[in-house]
């Protein structure tokens, strides 16, 4: 390696490797891409740091391209200074190691001092998917607290750099530069995404204005369009370049272009026939070999790539690139778990990445077919949209139950964190409390979902390890199903490569348990040796020997039996013309389904629909209610009530989560009636009460004493009776009708109470008598006749508050409203007297009202 650095290639990098090499403590490094940052700095950092340099990469087609080519440089074989870790395939390497994220995060957990190594890169961290956040958030815990001296380096060419230099503490190193030039073009095309019912697809008219893009970009590349001088519209170091144009002495290139998912690719294949350049695919659930076949370069193809070419990747002998300018990325719904790929705009800093494949080995040229100004500058990143589930297993197994504590540059949303307890809850991954299990620790040390890793583990106990290897590896392939007929793709299968390599792998590892279970040594594929890497495997290999072996049952039965453990809230039950899951949610099946009329669904898959508020089943099989009880989550029990007026009834539920399977009436204890009256009054308030004419008076007072007085006097409004519900309502609500006058008195504060009466009494003295005092407006009021009050000269006080006279006319209707009674006599009485004396002549209406005699009385009728 120590040569290599003495005979650098011509790459920007190399420039700057002895910045790099001059800082002492973690790096973030942005350089353009195609700079080398991949291939050079691992071998600097592998002369700066005792041990092994393990680099992080996304995807495992990029870990063992970027060993290949490093190993190449160096002039040796991979695995012997350099290697790689993937899932299904290890060539250890003694200086540096590619790994991806899945497996660092295992590395760690089996061995979180990092024992013999000396620093870790996070390359394409910018990327953020939940793998990679979650590796470097364990890398700065274990340099926290067990290794002060390891090294990290987090590189990126689109990077938000200040972000993740405050995350991991480090010193920002920029290398500037671009290999070569790319002149990017945009090619607007027809809308590219439309909805087809079951979901939002790309639209065949967009797909066909691709292909266009792509024969004239195979044209351009094999020397034969002269090219059109279009100057860069936006991205990639276009700027000043003008148009890129193929000269005759410039070798043929390959056509580079970028589709969102399989499906597209191979509607691409089928458009290109006869296009003047071989049709490849590079995808991610292609053979190792046949993506080896297609980066080995040698001929000018056109390649069809989904996203797993944009970043340190490079694929040999690419002059031009055509950019789809659609992306896959994740989304979660917490409320069916749903974990889907949608179909989006991607974002500029991927659009940047994409063209830059064209400038790796000399000028090139990009086609986009959707607008650079519309997308977004960043992707939203993965553990903000997607999925947590796995994420959280791995923070429980690593002490940080619900990711608490972690240095993340970004939360999930508690909606999803929770959703994913709920989850691990359902397959006893953890406790209540979010502290993993036994079971949860064996399921962190595997190379699945923790869904799956419960199916496999758990189903080779129960129908064998064979069968429970062939449906985790069909539900981890995720095959777009008809029908959604689950059972009958699994028979199909038998022809699948992909699928009996993926099925082949799983019996393997699942064998690999047994037989560590059994006290035979056995080594899970992809994992990492070490003692806690051990212990995992033994803890999982327990659970496989804990059953009887295979059970004796159809095939349909068996799988089912295994869809169950892997997602046992999502066990469906007819209702109406859809389903009820165990979680709750409602679910449809596709029109035409063979499934249709099935009582019992296993499900595999869900997807959202547009416009629907109920999921739809993609993939499934019949079970048996038996099979999903005894593999779902369980049957339960539980007493339900209603508040109905006075009425409480009650009934007992048996339900499978949220499937109701029975109920009968039942009789209520006290408490029970209590309770269920206290969850209505918390769901609808003290309001809902049905409170007599005493308790409310009394609530009225009390009200007006807390305002006017304030303290000891009880706050009596809603709010204030709803926080000190246990002291006045809740020993009450047992009985059939609660006395809330007398729950309302225990609020009475001693030994103020006594005073009650006197501060805010029922009634006050008149001239005439007494009258009710009426509190309800918040204010105390009095309503009387005028004739009531002649000689009454001073308004009368309430707690220092004046009482409102309502002064009422021998018919009981108002005359006047006063709050003071002598400015009343003195002014506005004269206009009163001169208006009601005609109307009401047999009342008396004296000039003097100060010095009248009060009545309730009219004079006699004349003749009597």
């Amino acid at each position: 390696m120590e040569r290599l650095l003495e005979n650098l290639p011509d790459l920007p990098v190399a420039r700057g490797l002895g910045d790099i090499a001059r800082q002492r403590g973690n790096i973030v490094m942005t350089a353009s891409p195609g700079s080398g940052k991949t291939m050079l700095v691992p071998v600097l950092m592998a002369t700066l740091v005792e041990g092994r340099v393990i680099v992080v990469q996304p995807r495992r087609v990029a870990a063992r391209a970027a060993a290949r080519r490093i190993a190449y440089l160096l002039g040796e074989p991979v695995g012997q200074q350099v290697g790689f870790r993937v899932r299904g395939e290890s060539k250890p390497g003694s200086r540096v190691e590619m790994v991806t994220p899945g497996v660092m995060l295992r590395m760690l957990q089996h061995d979180p001092e990092l024992a013999g190594v000396g620093a870790v890169i996070i390359d394409e961290i910018h990327e953020r998917d939940l793998d990679t956040d979650l590796a470097t958030a364990f890398v700065l815990d274990v340099q926290d607290t067990l290794r002060p001296d390891l090294r990290l380096v987090a590189m990126s060419a689109t990077l938000e750099a200040g972000r993740f230099a405050e995350l991991v503490g480090g010193a920002v190193v920029e290398i500037p530069g671009a290999i070569h030039p790319v002149a990017v073009e945009e090619r607007l095309g027809p809308r590219a995404l439309t909805d087809v019912g079951h979901g939002v697809v790309v639209s065949r008219d967009f797909l066909a204005h691709v292909a266009r893009v792509v024969h004239e970009a195979a044209q351009w590349a094999a020397g034969r369009g002269g090219g059109s001088g279009a100057g860069a519209a936006g991205g990639v170091g276009a700027a000043g370049v003008g148009g890129v144009v193929r000269g005759e002495d410039d070798p043929a290139g390959s056509v580079l272009v970028f589709l969102p998912g399989v499906g597209e690719i191979e509607k691409m294949r089928a458009l290109l026939a006869g296009a003047p350049l071989p049709v490849m695919a590079l995808h991610g659930s292609m053979p190792a070999k046949e993506q080896d076949r297609v980066l080995a370069g040698g001929e000018d193809r056109i390649i069809l790539a989904t996203s797993l070419a944009e970043s340190s990747l490079t694929v040999p002998g690419v002059r031009a690139v055509v950019d789809a300018a659609l992306a896959r990325e994740p989304r979660f719904e917490p409320r069916t778990g749903i974990s889907d790929l949608v179909t989006v705009h991607a974002s500029r800093a991927r659009l940047d990445q994409r063209a830059g494949r064209a400038g790796r080995e000399g000028p090139g040229r990009a086609w986009r077919c959707l607008s650079y100004a519309r997308a977004v500058e960043f992707s939203e990143p993965e553990i903000v949209v997607g999925d947590v589930t796995g994420a959280s297993l791995q923070a429980a197994a690593w002490g940080n139950p619900g990711m608490a504590g972690l240095r993340l540059l970004d939360q999930p949303k508690p909606a999803a964190a929770e959703a994913a307890q709920r989850t691990l809850a359902a397959i006893g991954a953890v406790e209540e409390s979010g502290v993993i299990t036994a079971r949860g620790r064996a399921l962190a040390g595997l190379p699945l979902s923790p869904q799956l890793g419960r199916a496999l583990i758990e189903g080779a106990a129960v129908v064998g390890a064979r069968r429970a290897a062939e449906v985790v590896a069909l539900l981890s392939l995720a095959p777009r199903i008809p029908g959604a007929d689950l059972a009958a793709q699994l028979r199909r299968s038998g022809g699948d490569r992909e699928w009996a390599r993926e099925a082949k792998r799983l019996k393997e590892l699942a064998g690999r348990l047994g037989a560590v279970a059994g006290g035979r040594a056995g080594q899970v594929t992809g994992e990492v040796p070490g003692q806690a890497g051990g212990r995992a495997r033994a803890e999982a290999g327990a659970l496989v020997q804990a059953g009887t072996g295979a059970r004796r049952a159809s095939v349909d039965e068996e799988i089912a039996a295994v869809v169950v453990m892997a997602h046992p809230m999502w066990v469906a039950r007819r209702r109406g013309r859809g389903y009820v899951l165990a979680n709750g949610a409602g679910a449809v099946l596709e029109d035409g389904s063979p499934l249709e009329g099935q009582e019992w669904l296993a499900v595999a898959e869900l997807g959202e629909a547009q416009g629907r508020a109920d999921a739809v089943i993609r993939a499934a099989v019949p079970v048996a209610p038996e099979d999903a009880a005894e593999y779902g989550p369980g049957v339960s029990e539980r007493v339900e009530t209603a508040v109905r007026g006075m009425e409480v009834p009650g009934a007992r539920v048996r339900a499978l989560g949220a499937i109701e399977l029975g109920r009968e009436p039942v009789k209520l204890t006290t408490d029970q009636v209590a309770a269920a009256r206290a969850r209505e009054m918390e769901r609808a308030g003290v309001g809902m009460l049905d409170w007599p004419a005493a308790a409310v008076a009394l609530r009225e007072r009390l009200a007006f004493l807390h305002e006017a007085v304030g303290e000891p006097w009880p706050d009596v409004s809603d709010e204030g009776l709803a926080a000190r519900v246990d002291e006045w309502l809740t020993p009450l609500l047992g009985a059939g009708r609660p006395d809330l006058l007398a729950g309302l008195r225990a609020l009475l504060p001693w030994p103020e109470a006594a005073r009650l009466d006197e501060l805010a009494p029922e009634r006050i003295a008149t001239p005439t008598g007494s009258a009710k005092v009426d509190y309800s407006s918040g204010v105390p009021t009095v309503r009387l006749r005028l004739q009531e009050c002649f000689g009454w000269t001073a308004t009368p006080r309430l707690a220092g508050v004046p009482v409102t006279l309502e002064l009422l006319s021998p018919a009981q209707r108002p005359l006047a409203i006063t709050r003071d009674l002598e400015s009343f006599w003195a002014g506005s009485y004269a206009q009163v007297r001169a208006e009601m004396r005609g109307r009401y002549p047999r009342h008396p209406w004296p000039e003097d009202p100060l010095t009248a005699e009060p009545t309730r009385r009219a004079k006699p009728r004349a003749g009597r």
